[in-house]
């Protein structure tokens, strides 16, 4: 590794690599200097022994553009660019040589004990983790000193705007490591979507999920994210109880969950909660309830969660007896309810049982398990770590652990699998002007679409209005209103996402079937005009029977 900026500054960071226990070459370039922290310093980038693997730059402006020119030309792996500088100019000097930065504060890869990072972090070294790209690099900071046992192996700033390798490359290139189990990204820009899509299909040929920290809830990135098979959190808390998850088990493969409330009053509380993310609880089987009912007595509601709090003082093989007899039902993930003792109020003897139970339960029916705190400070960070070394999952907080949970059940559903996009013509939506309406008429009726004339008053009834847009951060996003509600994907539509999309909505099976093959008209139409269309509007009126009508048409086309 190669440190190219003042002495101090790379003095500081020497001592950040020794503390992880970094044991590869330093080289710092420092001229003028002899020895940096008791390594031999070297004048320039062309005196160095070779080309480094990555170089840290701490220069700004002219003096980093020339550095990154001569680490291109010596060949090195790649360079993170901390100084400022003009970031076209920097992407020139590096030419094919991967580059994070102007402004970057850095990359830690805690597998290798290398802390490319100026400035204080809370990561230590480890074997296997998930990897986190942040655009701020005070969110990556913060996220570093987290307490909740969750394994980083990587964590990378990328902001955007920057003359740097795309964040779905780098993306990609970390999903490649078999040492990293899941991906996590801080998307508020997503960069290019086909190469979004691109690193999506790495993901899901490695078996590995990404989930995605953004808190706006756009209809075209809600649909990229379900187009790439990824799901979507709104806070950090969530996305670190998410990477949790996948990093134990993965993604979930249905929506069936069993809940072991061993707090009293929190099996209500659980489900209320659990019920807003759409989770589902199903009823235990009656083979589960009589043998539920011999462990833990009469008067017991054996309901899905079950309150088994009165269970906790007895003894470990009996709450493994039960934990397991919870497990062995629908439930792809049971969820054991417990907060663990403030350490400077005593021991905690109910909370080792029920862990010591827990693992064992887990041992024998081999289905995932969870121990989730009512609040995060009821989980201490040794205890959680504690939990991982025994494949148990920690979660943190009742409200964090159930976004993630309802995360990873997407991250498993039908539509699982990353498709390609449609994408506009790069000046669709630029000096947009209105398309000849009545050759568009006639393309969509030669399309089987049914239009009801121009003059012809508007119908009665429950309407479908569309409206399809090109938008370059996403690509066509189509958008069907019914009343209030709405929902959104993207072109072309994959099999049997037209219906879905329609079933969301709750039109009734002949309006469905009205309106699919008019949908499926208005994208081939589009499709035929080879990405020059900018803008689409129409209103179905399905009927009860026979073809469905669409009126209001409406198109905006790119001017040549």
């Amino acid at each position: 590794m190669a440190l190219v900026g003042p002495e101090a500054w790379c003095g500081d960071v020497i001592a950040k690599l020794r503390e992880m226990g970094y044991v590869w070459d330093i080289w710092p370039v420092v001229p003028g200097a002899h020895l940096v922290a008791g390594i031999r310093a070297f004048a320039t980038i062309e005196r160095l022994p070779a080309g480094p693997d990555l170089a840290f730059i701490g220069q700004d402006g002219a003096q980093a553009v020339e550095i990154v020119a001569a680490l291109a030309q010596r060949g090195a792996g790649g360079a993170i660019c901390q100084g400022e500088a003009i970031p076209a100019d920097l992407g020139r000097a590096a030419g094919d040589m991967p580059l994070l930065g102007p402004g970057c504060r850095g990359v830690i890869n805690a597998l290798e004990r290398a802390p490319v990072w100026d400035g204080v972090h809370g990561l230590k070294h480890v074997k296997r983790g998930v990897a986190i790209i942040a655009r701020s690099a005070s969110l990556a900071q913060s996220l570093s000193m987290h307490r909740r046992g969750l394994p980083i192996a990587v964590l990378a700033v990328a902001e955007p705007g920057r003359a740097q390798t795309g964040l779905a490359l780098l993306g990609e290139a970390l999903l490649r490591d078999e040492r990293i189990s899941a991906l996590g990204i801080q998307a508020e820009d997503l960069g290019d979507p086909e190469a979004l899509i691109e690193m999506a299909q790495t993901a899901e040929r490695l078996g590995k999920s990404v989930v995605i920290l953004r808190a706006g809830q756009e209809p075209g990135a809600r649909a990229l994210f379900e187009r790439a098979g990824m799901a979507q959190v709104r806070s950090p808390e969530a996305l670190l109880e998410t990477l949790k998850i996948l990093h134990v088990t993965g993604a979930l493969p249905a929506n069936t969950f069993a809940g072991l409330c061993c707090t009293g009053g929190t099996s209500a509380l659980l489900r209320d909660l659990a019920q807003a993310e759409g989770l589902e609880f199903p009823a235990f089987s009656e083979v589960q309830r009589q043998a539920l009912e011999r462990d833990l007595g009469p008067g017991v509601a054996l309901e899905n969660p079950l309150d088994c709090s009165s269970a906790v003082q007895r003894s470990v093989p009996r709450l493994t007896r039960i934990f397991s007899e919870a497990m062995t039902g629908r439930a792809v993930l049971t969820l054991l309810v417990l907060d663990c003792a403030r350490e400077d109020h005593g021991s905690d003897a109910a909370w080792d049982r029920v862990a010591e139970a827990a693992a064992a339960a887990r041992g024998r029916v081999g289905m995932p398990l969870a121990l989730l705190t009512t609040l995060p400070e009821g989980l201490p960070e040794d205890r959680a770590e504690a939990l991982l070394e025994n494949r148990l999952i920690p979660l943190c907080g009742l409200p964090a652990a159930l976004e993630a949970l309802a995360a990873c059940v997407a991250l498993g559903g039908p539509l699982r699998r990353p498709a390609p996009l449609f994408m506009p013509a790069p000046d669709a939506g630029i000096g947009a002007s209105m398309s000849d309406q009545a050759e568009a008429r006639s393309m969509l009726a030669a399309q089987g679409l049914h239009l009801t004339p121009a003059e012809t008053p508007p119908a009665e009834g429950p309407e479908l209005q569309l409206h399809l847009c090109a938008e370059p951060s996403y690509g066509y996003v189509l958008r069907i209103r019914q009343g209030g509600a709405e929902v959104a994907g993207l072109l072309p539509l994959r099999p049997g996402e037209a219906q879905r999309l329609l079933e969301e909505l709750g039109c009734a099976v002949a309006e469905i079937e009205a309106v699919v093959p008019a949908l499926l008209s208005v994208q081939d139409y589009v499709i035929a005009q080879e990405g020059m269309v900018a803008e689409f509007e129409l209103v179905f009126r399905p009927g009860t029977r026979g073809p469905a009508l669409a009126s209001g048409l409406k198109i905006r086309a790119a001017s040549a």
